[in-house]
């Protein structure tokens, strides 16, 4: 794969992952909401798979990118 077409993996992994970012954080900001142990379990549920989505090819393409590239 060219270098070139690398780049077009790597910005939308990178922008997953700072949205997932964000959103982790929004979730822990309200501790006192009453259903606050219900939806965090929940949203670090997804969040945990939104990371290992993104996170793990974009870490293999980058190994791939810069030994190939």
């Amino acid at each position: 794969m060219a270098s070139g077409q690398m780049i077009y993996y790597l910005i939308p992994a990178a922008i997953i992952c700072i949205i997932a970012l964000i959103l982790t954080v929004k979730i822990g900001i309200d501790p006192d909401d009453k259903d606050y142990d219900r939806k965090t379990k929940s949203h670090f549920t997804n969040m945990s798979i939104i990371y290992f989505v993104t996170f793990v090819p974009a870490l293999i393409l980058t190994v791939i990118y810069f030994i190939y590239g």
